[in-house]
């Protein structure tokens, strides 16, 4: 069944609460976000371009899907109180509960969910920073007016880390990219760290033209 209608009968038989502000109030606050950020990682989708439904399997859920979510998506999701971040992650975990006792095969099966949850709450603070930190780069980069012959949209996994500079690999492109970054941002950036950027070619080095999430990696358990 698709993800969009396993939360949908979730919502049902827990009897959730609508939210009218959220793209899916059918799927109540907590699972609307979860919807929305989901559908941001790029699962498959269909439907009118504002009103999109996940059509995914809950195996194509990953830890990678479950990381934007918890440390990218949720703190610009207009949360304002820790409060509020636990209740939503608790009906998250809920919910694949939910599949867990209905016998629904997901792809985050037989992991300790809770402790992953915690695990990359605990990482939030480290890639707001760094995020905020790159996205201040990329405008000091702009305001030097770089010689740029084309540019790469992408998220990039961090692969090396070495002086101050970073390797990165895009996953739309297997070439390596060569990053130099300052002092200050470098202590932050962690291998296997996925980072959503815009860079530019300026045919010498790639520099930094737009910064967005940055989200990282869980180790397998």
């Amino acid at each position: 069944m698709r993800l969009y209608e396993l939360m949908r009968d979730y919502a049902v038989e827990n009897r959730v609460p609508r939210e009218p502000s959220l793209p899916t109030p059918e799927l109540g606050h907590s699972l609307s976000l979860f919807h929305s950020g989901l559908l941001e990682t790029g699962l498959p989708c269909d439907g009118p371009e504002d009103n999109l439904l996940l059509t995914a399997s809950p195996l194509d859920i990953d830890s990678a899907c479950l990381s934007y979510f918890v440390v990218a998506f949720l703190p610009f999701s207009s949360i304002s109180r820790e409060e509020e971040m636990n209740t939503i992650l608790f009906d998250v975990f809920s919910f694949f509960k939910w599949m867990d006792k209905s016998g629904i095969e997901h792809g985050l099966a037989n992991r300790d969910l809770m402790g992953m949850i915690k695990e990359l709450c605990s990482m939030q603070e480290r890639c707001l920073k760094l995020s905020h930190l790159l996205d201040n780069e990329s405008g000091r980069v702009l305001e030097t007016n770089p010689d740029v012959v084309k540019t790469v949209n992408d998220i990039f996994t961090v692969m090396k880390i070495e002086n101050n500079a970073v390797t990165l690999q895009g996953q739309n492109d297997n070439e390596s990219v060569h990053l130099g970054l300052p002092s200050d941002i470098i202590p932050l950036v962690e291998l296997h760290d996925s980072l959503e950027l815009v860079l530019g070619d300026t045919t010498e080095r790639w520099v930094l033209i737009e910064a967005g999430q940055v989200f990282p990696e869980l180790p397998a358990q």
